[in-house]
């Protein structure tokens, strides 16, 4: 059994309010932890098996995919049609300006935001939070994504 399947079980059946209400050593004792937090190696081991605690984002921007939302625009799709219409009915230059706006629709509209998701992205990738914990009787920070089940926070008494 995992670290993190054992700490799951053991935390199994119990209700936020009761997992609030217990002293701070209990929490620990229950977790695995100390009043002196974990042992670096305990740490590592139950970071390697549960993974960073980190929501992962969306992804970066594949210039695809913003394609792809730019051309499912209804306004453009009716756009489109009406162009076809337009063609079908003998018309010769409506077609062609009905068709140049879609297309300077759509190139600004991926422009926009293909360049505002790759702005979101480096935003995100710069920024670094850390969190103040004791590992092994030492207070510690650490990046917050290194944070596991049973790290013990510094205020903590």
């Amino acid at each position: 059994m995992t670290a993190v399947a054992e700490l799951a079980e053991r935390w199994e059946g119990i209700e936020l309010p009761a997992a609030a209400a217990r002293r701070a050593h209990a929490a620990l004792h229950r977790l695995g932890s100390s009043e002196s937090g974990l042992v670096p190696e305990e740490a590592s081991v139950r970071l390697a098996a549960a993974g960073p605690n980190a929501v992962l984002s969306h992804g970066a921007a594949r210039p695809l995919q913003v394609l792809w939302r730019q051309l499912r625009n209804p306004l453009l799709i009716l756009l489109a049609g009406a162009a076809i219409v337009s063609v079908l009915v003998g018309e010769r230059a409506d077609p062609g300006i009905i068709l140049a706006i879609v297309c300077l629709s759509v190139g600004l509209g991926f422009v926009n935001e293909y360049r505002s998701e790759k702005a979101v992205e480096e935003l995100h990738s710069s920024i670094r939070h850390t969190a103040v914990t004791t590992r092994g009787g030492r207070v510690t920070a650490v990046d917050v994504t290194e944070l596991v089940s049973g790290d013990r926070p510094s205020s903590a008494s």
